[in-house]
């Protein structure tokens, strides 16, 4: 036979639906996070190679020359 009281028991499952709640809750917080960390990421993926293609094509357009900078 169960020793615990009816009332204790009822106490106990109480407080596990509520950490149960708080857990679910947390869970879709953290999932908003990772989502929205992931848009960011792809956001900024697509600016670095963006830069990357100026940066290959203003490098294809000029050519350096050795020569010393004015201030020299």
């Amino acid at each position: 036979m169960d020793s615990m009281p009816e009332s204790e028991r009822e106490e106990r499952f109480v407080r596990l639906e509520i950490k149960a709640a708080y857990l679910e809750r947390l869970a879709e917080e953290l999932n908003e996070v990772v989502i929205a960390q992931g848009e960011l990421i792809d956001d900024l993926t697509k600016r670095l190679l963006q830069l990357e293609r100026q940066s290959q094509a203003g490098s294809e357009d000029r050519e350096l020359t050795h020569e010393r900078p004015p201030h020299y």
